[in-house]
């Protein structure tokens, strides 16, 4: 429905607006531009150090090499001062971080929206023959994911649901999570190594992620759920709130398509990322998980992430 309305394209932009792109890629000669755009709607807390590495993230699965952030913030009427002080100053410490400037963008205070939605621009730059898509799956081609699924998930749900939990989780833990939410170290060390195509893992988690490379690509795939890496934490806050780790919220975690897939995980081991072959890219158009005792699930559909069905489960207990 959104993308058929796209009608006129430009001759200079190499990467038009697609389902599974995660950026636009535009020609500026002897390198292109990557341009990328993303809300947090998700979280209660963090949503700055969020923002910005989902949207950096989205350059890094395209090989660039993130350079500045535009910032739009829509704060609803109650928003005291110093929570759009701590939201900025997340902002601007993660970006930091990145070797990102903040270049600008829009704050207002709105009676339109409920909770802070903070949208960020992205903007990255590539060497012109070095820029990855999501529509370079070959069959035979390993797929790998880097450090694990459901991190940025985890992150949430430990950080802002944490009092429904059997057990107590340390704000050090949390940290250890929240450190892993970058995947540009692993996106330009994979796109120097010309992979075939990268999608960093988000919003429908490892299913959604491989759904949309199967669909951009025109291929299939078999992911095996035992391959998968899933940390214990994950773990046990998917065995409580019964969520499956495999459909969840994963930033922090590259899926890599590459003809050489063990290979690729010795090279991320030397800078100390930790990655996994989880399955094959295959003939077809869609992707098949191998579920425990060799159940075989096609995944057919939009994949809803878990994180959503969550939420809809704690509003129904509210209201």
């Amino acid at each position: 429905m959104v993308l058929s309305t796209i009608q006129f394209l430009r001759k200079d932009v190499l990467v038009h607006a697609g389902l599974g792109e995660d950026c636009a890629v535009i020609d500026f000669g002897d390198e292109v531009c990557l341009v990328t755009s993303d809300p947090i709607t998700g979280a209660a807390e963090g949503v700055g150090e969020l923002a910005v590495h989902v949207a950096c993230n989205d350059l890094a699965a395209n090989g660039g090499t993130p350079v500045g952030v535009q910032i739009v913030l829509l704060m609803p009427e109650h928003t005291r001062e110093e929570e759009i002080h701590q939201i900025m100053e997340d902002i601007q410490v993660t970006a930091a971080s990145l070797e990102v400037e903040v270049l600008g963008g829009h704050t207002e205070i709105t009676s339109k929206v409920m909770d802070p939605v903070v949208s960020i621009t992205a903007i990255g730059r590539a060497p012109k023959g070095r820029y990855v898509t999501s529509k370079g799956a070959k069959p035979g081609d390993d797929i790998l994911i880097t450090k694990g699924a459901g991190i940025e998930a985890t992150a949430i749900l430990a950080r802002d649901f944490g009092h429904l939990l059997p057990f107590e989780v340390s704000d050090q833990e949390i940290r250890r999570f929240t450190k892993q939410l970058s995947v540009v170290p692993e996106g330009l060390l994979a796109a120097e190594y010309g992979v075939h195509a990268m999608h960093d893992i988000t919003e429908g988690g490892l299913l959604g992620a491989v759904r949309e490379i199967c669909q951009a690509s025109r291929v299939g795939a078999e992911i095996k759920e035992v391959d998968v890496a899933i940390p214990q934490l994950t773990k046990a806050i998917c065995e409580h709130f019964k969520l499956d780790p495999l459909g969840l919220l994963s930033s922090g975690s590259m899926l890599i398509v590459t003809p050489s897939g063990q290979d690729l995980v010795d090279r991320l081991g030397d800078i100390k990322v930790p990655a996994f072959v989880v399955g094959k890219i295959t003939e077809g158009d869609h992707p098949v998980l191998v579920r425990k005792a060799g159940e075989r699930q096609a995944i057919m559909a939009h994949v809803e992430d878990e994180l959503w069905k969550f939420f809809r489960r704690i509003e129904g207990m509210v209201e």
